[in-house]
């Protein structure tokens, strides 16, 4: 993988949807992939965020204040997940961000990926939806370079 570095970016799903192993294969890094408690922000503006955000609905103020500031969210939507855990509309609270559908453990038994791109759907989440699992490199590479595609060109390159 290249060495540019995603920024301004949050990453929401459900407990144990594989935000917090995603974000260590695309920033390269090793951390602990524990349970994640609070937000964890990595350099560059990351944002990692416990999956009680978006399960709990009185936990979504807490998630809207977190995601407030960034331009980019990912949403991690299981491959095999029969519900999609967002709240209805909650993404669209603010309008002017990149909202980026990510279909994460595509890889295990009883993975459906196509359900997964139809619950999405069904909450108005737009593709492209990319699949992915962090054991398969080129899936890691092509979610990296859309996110990369999505960052605020710097004035030091105008």
């Amino acid at each position: 993988m290249n060495n540019q570095q995603i920024s301004n970016i949050a990453f929401i799903g459900e407990v144990d949807a594989g935000k917090s192993a995603l974000i260590n294969k695309l920033l390269n890094t090793d951390t602990n992939t524990g349970k994640t408690q609070a937000a964890t922000f990595y350099q560059g503006s990351v944002i990692d965020t416990p999956g009680e955000f978006v399960d709990n609905r009185s936990w979504n103020g807490a998630l809207l204040s977190t995601i407030s500031s960034v331009k980019t969210i990912v949403i991690l939507q299981p491959a095999d997940a029969k519900r999609v855990s967002a709240p209805s509309g909650l993404l669209r609270v603010y309008p002017n961000k990149n909202i980026v559908a990510v279909i994460s453990k595509s890889d295990v038994d009883d993975a459906d990926c196509e359900r997964a791109e139809r619950l999405l759907k069904g909450e108005g989440i737009n593709g492209p939806y990319f699949r992915t699992s962090i054991y398969d490199q080129p899936s890691i590479e092509q979610l990296h370079g859309h996110l990369l595609s999505l960052q605020p060109v710097s004035a030091e390159f105008i």
